[in-house]
């Protein structure tokens, strides 16, 4: 029975014949959730009749280590009206406050972006500072001379929050929310020492690690009518043991002790009326668990400590899993495999937050959603999500990657169906998007659409889809470009963009504000509204980072659709709450417990001296809740071995008790954690493998293609099902998004300006020739240039490649005096199923004083070997030649080719070469074999049982093929999946 239960129990049996009197009770539990868990209890415990329940306020006593408030404390309505205290500073609004401060302190070394992320850590310390109810004036005599002169400086950026902040707290009419919560309490602790409460008043779970919340404590304590209940207190441990607490802040009990030892009680005077809740396991386990958690003092008592019977541990088993996904998935089974029991629960209680979501993930595959009280944070909800990529997308001037992270959210819709939308951003990701880098901002973007609208390249439709979406846009990019915005204009106009972007056809509202997390969004932008005021202008290109940093620590907590028998808690949940099955997950160093960490402002003896708590303490209330769910009916204990390929370290307490059951040779694993792990191996594993084999389509005739060029000839050779795939089934590879200029580009630039250069002069070539040639290499390579990669490696190697080219044009023009640049022709081969026409374009093609032909290949990369030419694999020049001889290009009569040439154009060393593209064949011979290659190639393809095979002459492949992973060709060739 869960803390909680036997509460309700109990209070029942105390209050319930008098249902005035139960109404008179009061109970102040340490957050709002164990309040609604204490209402559940009781509505079990009497069936769900009728009935006038106790006043449940939480303290505030919430997230202690996080000092994460709850807002209303519970008061006396009368006795808070009448405080007349200032508000509580909006969290936003001090944020950048603090920032402002900050920056103005050292603007040379934190911009403003910097500063609203560093002052999360200033205001924690403010809180601290507030909540430990120190001086601020100590701070001035904190750092002695001899201390590191960093620290010197530390203490005089800190003047900020001890010298100018009240001042700015006094201008502003408000105070810190820390600091309000604290006099509330105590002014309530004043309040019912006068006046005390005539209604009995229960103290539920709380630890005390607020100061004012362990005043109020020990006020209850002492109260006529007021009883703390201490859950979780140890009742076992020696009174040795005990006394050396309040120096064990990493313990357990630490808490308890000081809480206790502050009232001037004694621990048999805390009453135990929930006895129940702790003999939902058996008091062996719950003094073995004590014996275990003792002061490392006293752990020679080890030595003599009692270890229980294996049925006393026979509901905890361990399950050590390899990596963070195994965990995740043996959990979620462990999960799945509750609900195959009618009323069985089960919840998972951690402090890994990435676990949690792993989990959450792993049980959608049986379609369960579950509830995880840690709730999901506003920057990775949907609408928090979709801010953040469209603050991205317009900082960086619409990058490709950027925008289309953006233009894809669910949300997006400019006015139309979403389906509709979803269909023009695809389509303009293709044309525009995918290949080289547009222009930054809407301009490059227009501009590269309206090339390929030219070029008759896009989906209908899309110029006016994207005029409308420009017209959306050009406010919000018009100040994305200033160099400095002022914050709340920005944000408007950011806000007015998500707006028109996220409204769908008939839709009244926009998307954004729907659901609860649209309304969480919408109370952070408002917020936001209220606070620009004092950010002042900014720097628009850091929009991006500071809605990131402005968002963190904002959680969104679901409050429907979960399953009502599985949930994920954090550990302070599982203190007052049990469940059939406990899974206690993420138990590894640095997890949980956390790392106690390093103070970014004070050293240790620094903060002991200011007063200010250790960060050990953080691991005691960590260890608390850990005993608490540890002492559950059925506990499962999970861990990762490695995470992220690291192998990790089991936490302190798993060593613990690991160490104690080594003395009758034991430990928590047994069959069921191995059976566990076994089904963890099988969850994702096939029925079966079967080994597939090469692909070998045969697609009817009439569907064959009847056009190839001559390069695609290569293609067909070496590969036949990229013609498959490419020329039949019509698939494209697609380009990277946004892509620098590679290869592919790099010799079209040259290409063009070699062409552009020789069509220029094709007699005679002028005095500055090599002037001339880097005049059209800058030309054709154009706005590339301002690439770094570009300008650093590709233009010296051009310079290089200009001044071989020129010296080779005027020895080669002494032999050829016509030169014909990029020759288009067509050649209509007879077929058996009709005619096939080879195409093709000469790179050049020239001509001596006889009317002999030459024809010219221009390589940037690596040219075919003579071997790939004679063999008819690299039939491109031969048949280049064939198309001469037959006068298939335009406006060139048929003549006799005497050289096939390939010019290598490396700009390395040298810059280029020239290479025949046969040593023991005459042209004339390789263009006739070429032919007569090809049609016996269409003739066998002209059968319909003839099928395109992949890679039918693996020695000829090339280096890469834009279809081998449709063809799966590491799967059947023994080069292990690639999927």
């Amino acid at each position: 029975m869960s803390f909680v239960d036997c509460l309700a129990k109990e209070l029942l049996r105390r209050h319930g014949e008098d249902l005035q009197s139960l109404g008179d009770v009061t109970i102040l539990t340490t957050t709002r959730r164990a309040a609604r868990a204490l209402q559940n209890a009781f509505l079990r415990e009497t069936g769900g009749r009728p009935l006038l329940l106790p006043r449940m306020r939480p303290i505030g006593d919430v997230d202690e280590d996080e000092l994460a408030l709850e807002g209303d404390l519970g008061l006396d309505a009368g006795f808070a009206g009448s405080l007349d205290l200032p508000p509580a500073m909006e969290s936003l609004r001090r944020q950048l406050l603090l920032a402002r401060l900050i920056e103005k302190r050292d603007p040379e070394r934190h911009d403003f972006t910097q500063a609203v992320g560093l002052s999360l850590e200033l205001a924690r310390l403010l809180d601290q500072v507030q909540t430990e109810g120190v001086d601020f004036a100590e701070l001035k005599n904190l750092v002695p001379d001899e201390y590191a002169a960093h620290w010197q400086v530390i203490l005089q950026f800190l003047t900020i929050i001890s010298d100018v902040w009240p001042t700015i707290l006094e201008a502003e009419g408000a105070i810190d929310p820390a600091h309000r919560r604290d006099l509330l309490l105590r002014r309530q602790v004043a309040e019912w020492q006068k006046n005390p409460p005539k209604g009995h008043i229960y103290a539920v779970g709380s630890t005390g690690s607020i100061p004012a919340t362990a005043e109020l404590l020990q006020l209850v304590a002492n109260l006529p009518k007021g009883c703390v209940i201490l859950p979780g207190l140890d009742r076992h441990l020696d009174d040795t043991a005990w006394d050396l607490l309040e120096e064990e802040p990493s313990h357990p009990q630490y808490g308890l002790a000081r809480l206790i030892a502050s009232a001037g009680l004694r621990r048999d005077q805390i009453p135990d009326i929930c006895i129940e809740a702790a003999q939902s396991c058996s008091i062996e386990r719950v003094q073995f668990l004590s014996e275990a958690m003792r002061p490392a003092q006293t752990t020679d008592q080890w030595q003599k400590a009692f270890i229980p019977s294996s049925e006393d541990l026979g509901n905890i088993q361990q399950v050590n899993c390899s990596g963070a996904q195994g965990e995740a998935q043996v959990v979620a089974l462990l999960m799945r495999e509750t609900l195959t029991h009618p009323t069985k629960t089960a919840v998972l209680v951690t402090l890994d937050r990435d676990l949690s979501r792993r989990v959450s993930t792993e049980l959608k595959r049986w379609d369960i959603d579950v509830d995880d009280s840690a709730g999901t944070s506003l920057d990775q909800s949907p609408a928090g999500v979709f801010l953040r990529l469209t603050a991205r997308m317009m900082a960086e001037k619409c990058d490709p990657v950027a925008m289309l992270a953006a233009l894809k959210h669910p949300y997006a819709a400019l006015g139309m169906p979403r389906t509709e939308f979803r269909s023009f951003v695809r389509a303009f990701e293709v044309a525009v998007l995918r290949g080289p880098r547009p222009a930054p901002g809407l301009k490059g973007l227009r501009d590269v659409l309206d090339y390929r609208i030219a070029h008759k390249k896009v989906q209908e439709g899309l110029d006016d889809w994207f005029e409308k979406f420009r017209t959306l846009a050009e406010p919000f990019a018009a100040l994305s470009n200033q160099k400095e915005v002022d914050f709340i204009e920005y944000l408007k106009a950011h806000v007015e963009f998500c707006e028109g972007l996220s409204v769908g056809e008939d839709e009244t509202a926009p998307q954004i504000w729907k659901g609860q997390f649209g309304e969480a969004a919408a109370s952070f932008i408002s917020e936001l509204l209220r606070a620009g005021e004092v950010a002042g202008p900014i720097n628009p290109g850091s929009w991006p980072d500071l809605m990131d940093s402005l968002m963190i620590g904002r959680m969104v907590r679901s409050q429907y659709g979960h399953h009502p028998r599985l949930q994920i808690w954090g550990p302070i949940e599982g203190r007052l709450q049990r469940a059939d099955l406990m899974i206690l997950g993420g138990l590894n160093k640095g997890v949980w417990p956390p790392e106690a960490g390093n103070d970014p402002w004070m050293s240790r003896p620094m903060r002991q001296e200011f007063k200010l708590p250790l960060p050990e303490k953080k691991v005691g209330l960590s260890a608390h809740d850990f005993q608490q769910a540890f002492c559950a009916k059925e506990v499962v204990l999970t861990r990762a071995e490695k995470v992220d390929g690291t192998p990790t370290v089991p936490s302190r307490w798993l060593l613990r008790l690991e160490t104690l059951l080594k003395k009758s040779n034991r430990n928590l694993e047994g069959d069921g954690s191995h059976n566990l792990l076994h089904w963890q191996g099988l969850l994702d594993q096939p029925k079966s493998i079967r080994p597939i084999c090469p692909p070998r389509p045969t697609p009817p005739v009439k569907d064959r293609p009847r056009r190839l060029s001559v390069t695609r000839i290569e293609k067909w050779i070496k590969d036949p099902y990229s013609i498959f795939a490419d020329a039949i089934l019509g698939l494209r590879p697609l380009r990277d998004i946004g892509e620098d200029p590679g290869a592919a580009e790099k010799g079209t630039f040259i290409h063009k300006a070699l062409e552009n250069f020789v069509g220029e002069y094709p007699k005679d070539l002028p005095l500055d020739a090599l002037e001339k040639l880097l005049e059209f290499g800058r030309e054709a390579f154009g706005d590339v240039l301002s690439y770094p990669a570009v300008w650093a490696f590709w233009w010296p190697r051009f310079e290089r490649i200009a001044s071989w080219f020129v010296e080779f044009e005027i020895e080669r023009r002494t032999e050829f005096k016509s030169v014909l640049l990029e020759k288009k022709g067509v050649l209509r081969i007879p077929a058996p199923m009709g005619v096939f026409e080879l195409s093709g374009t000469a790179d050049r093609i020239d001509q001596n004083a006889l009317g002999e032909l030459s024809i010219v290949d221009y390589k940037t990369g690596a040219p075919p070997s003579v071997k790939q030419v004679e063999s008819g694999v690299s039939p491109q020049l031969a048949l280049e030649a064939a198309m001469v001889e037959r006068a298939a290009f335009e406006s060139l009569k048929a003549g006799s080719v005497i050289e096939l040439l390939y010019i290598r154009l490396s700009g390395s060393d040298p810059a280029g070469e020239t290479r025949s593209a046969s040593k023991k064949m005459e042209p004339e011979e390789l263009a006739k074999e070429a032919f007569e290659g090809l049609q016996r190639l269409i003739a066998q393809f002209d059968n319909e049982a003839t099928p395109y095979l992949t890679k039918p002459r693996p020695e000829f492949q090339d280096p890469f093929n834009d279809y081998e992973h449709l063809a799966r060709v590491k799967e059947w060739s023994g080069g292990g999946s690639n999927e």
